[in-house]
């Protein structure tokens, strides 16, 4: 069996890590700046991360939402407080597609709409749902393709509200800052009126701080600078240091 041809890949192999650095098999060391997906927080191989997972893996590997887990109350304890966003609910997931998928999935079961509002350029994952929310239709196989998902341009009002208008959207979904489309920035006024439109017309706000959240910014998410608070925020990547885990942050 061959391994499928999905992505074009760069001509090495890292066969370990150790902070800022990975090594191929013959010791040639690459300082890593693979910043597009920033999954990496404190380093590669770092002790506490390592001692952590190793850790838990001796005692226990097993996980189901079907069961009582303590550390899951403590992750949500210090999260909500580094946050700021102590008030909200946490529910923990395996993605960052995961958790946007889980996002808008809550905004349809809450509002009892089905279509969600993304942005020109938008990226926010390869599942099924996620896919459908993101601009590239390269990505897009028909499968994915829904009237459930609509696009405006990123920081045009206007566009906005004549689509919220139609009373048909469960929710609004926009990055931090949009990464994959070439570190788009999202307007602090445009942030700001977009709140105020899904408050008046009964629309959900989900922010994507999957690439632009865990303090990458200098706040902990990078809506912050603005004041704004949205309804649900979906975190995944800096979260575990690469470990693969993804969270929804959930407004009263």
């Amino acid at each position: 069996m061959k391994l499928f041809d999905v992505y074009s890949l760069y001509d090495i192999e890292p066969v370990r890590g150790l902070g800022n650095h990975v090594y191929t098999a013959d010791g040639t060391e690459y300082l890593d700046l693979y910043g597009g997906h920033a999954v990496i927080s404190i380093g590669h191989a770092h002790h506490t991360y390592v001692t952590a997972i190793a850790e838990q893996v001796s005692k226990l590997g097993f996980y189901s939402n079907s069961v009582q887990n303590s550390l899951q109350q403590k992750l949500a304890d210090r999260l909500g407080r580094l946050s700021g966003y102590n008030d909200y609910a946490l529910f923990l997931c395996n993605s960052g597609a995961e958790a946007n998928e889980n996002a808008m999935k809550l905004a349809s079961f809450h509002t009892g709409k089905s279509k969600i509002l993304a942005f020109g350029k938008a990226f926010h994952g390869r599942t099924s749902g996620a896919v459908a929310a993101t601009d590239n239709p390269k990505i897009q196989a028909p499968f994915n393709s829904t009237d459930n998902v609509e696009f405006a341009p990123l920081n045009d009002i206007e566009a906005v509200e004549a689509k919220l208008s139609t009373g048909e959207f469960a929710a609004v979904i926009i990055e931090g800052i949009q990464g994959v489309a070439g570190i788009r920035m999202v307007n602090d006024k445009f942030l700001q009126e977009l709140r105020k439109l899904c408050s008046k017309y009964g629309v959900l706000l989900i922010l994507d701080e999957i690439q632009s959240g865990y303090g990458r910014t200098g706040r902990f998410f990078a809506h912050q600078y603005t004041g704004v608070r949205p309804d649900i925020i979906t975190c995944a990547k800096g979260i575990a240091n690469g470990f693969p885990m993804g969270a929804v942050l959930i407004a009263p």
